[in-house]
């Protein structure tokens, strides 16, 4: 999913990188320092939460818009707390179709160019 998405964000004119895990989306945002970040909540060593968590904390990616999406419905996951809260900008719910997409680019799209997908 995650290379097909960034398939689709590379036609719109981004510049996409890729990661499997959430360190692996750290260390990329370390270097890349994305603007955007479409992060799953479920990644195989750490959660979409801690990755948003810990790229506020980065110098690089501290303003980035982060949006996290899940197959779970935002009541499934739970009240998260007011500091995941206050990292998180977007919950997409999937399927993350071209439309969301879309609609997401075309109102961050003015001021940013640069994207990572985890």
């Amino acid at each position: 999913m995650a290379e097909a998405t960034a398939e689709f964000l590379r036609s719109r004119g981004l510049d996409v990188r890729i990661a499997s895990t959430g360190r692996e989306g750290l260390e990329a945002a370390a270097e890349f320092q994305p603007e955007i970040v479409l992060c799953d909540i479920r990644l195989p060593d750490i959660t979409g939460s801690d990755v948003a968590l810990a790229l506020r904390a980065m110098p690089g990616a501290k303003n980035a818009v982060i949006a996290i999406h899940s197959a779970m419905t935002e009541s499934d996951l739970g009240k998260p707390s007011r500091q995941v809260r206050s990292a998180v900008n977007l919950f997409l719910p999937k399927p993350i179709t071209e439309e969301k997409l879309d609609t997401l680019i075309s109102l961050l799209k003015s001021q940013t160019k640069k994207t990572l997908t985890c």
